[in-house]
């Protein structure tokens, strides 16, 4: 869709992203092999939550795609240096780049939801509104199906970092920001010595470069649960409502 912007066409998927495309769409075909009056509620409700993942895929990636493509076009480190075209540019990257990491976490937590109703981890015990971290620092701690635990947490230690940034990035967009907060960042920012009258752009290249990583971490994480569920269920012999490790 946000291709059209730039007079391209449509995404080919590729790597990662198809990966995690392929495998959502080999369980929805899974759970639509089923005869209809064999597909009881919760099997239904599956199949709705892991469209609405696949779409939420979609407009990720989108979001991401157009940040790229509006960032590549910013040179100038402050605003006072550029035209009006190139701030216009900076602040097209700016809404994409938020808009992707809203989306990023919004997908994760989707995720998590999806994977505590699934396997029916009670995470909801531990603390009553979760996100997709509660979700795995429970499976962690308790040893829950391992194997995609295993899987899991070792994807949010290696992009432990950059997500941790957009995180905090994220946080900014859709919190209030309290007065320790802005204490923070002004010490952060002079800490770098980046305290100055004229206005400094954001680092475009580390957004970039954080997103991307981000994007990684994001479809490996919905490629490693889906095709899991897949093949326990497989290896059931039937498509049960709740999967349980054998």
């Amino acid at each position: 869709m946000l291709r059209g912007l730039f007079n391209e066409p449509r995404r080919k998927d590729q790597g990662a992203l198809k990966e995690a495309n392929d495998s959502i769409r080999q369980y929805i075909q899974l759970l639509g092999s089923l005869p209809v009056k064999e597909r009881n509620q919760q099997e239904r409700r599956y199949m709705i939550w892991s469209g609405s993942l696949f779409r939420s895929l979609d407009e990720f990636e989108q979001s991401h795609y157009a940040a790229v493509r509006f960032g590549s076009r910013v040179r100038s480190r402050y605003l006072d240096e550029m035209s009006e075209e190139e701030q216009d540019d900076y602040h097209r990257h700016l809404y994409f780049y938020n808009n992707a990491i809203i989306r990023l976490f919004a997908i994760l937590d989707k995720l998590g939801q999806f994977m505590n109703e699934r396997f029916r981890l009670k995470t909801e015990e531990i603390k009553s509104r979760f996100s997709y971290f509660t979700v795995l620092r429970n499976m962690h701690q308790n040893r829950l199906y391992i194997e995609l635990e295993e899987q899991l947490y070792g994807l949010k230690v290696k992009y432990k970092e950059p997500v941790e940034r957009l995180r905090t990035q994220r946080n900014l967009e859709i919190h209030t920001i309290s007065a320790d907060l802005l204490d923070d960042l002004l010490k952060a920012a002079e800490a770098k010595q980046e305290y100055d009258e004229r206005i400094k752009t954001e680092d475009v290249e580390q957004h970039l470069q954080d997103l991307a990583k981000g994007c990684e971490m994001t479809y490996q994480a919905v490629n490693f649960v889906f095709t899991y569920i897949f093949k326990l269920s497989q290896s059931s012999g039937r498509y049960p409502a709740v999967v349980t490790e054998s």
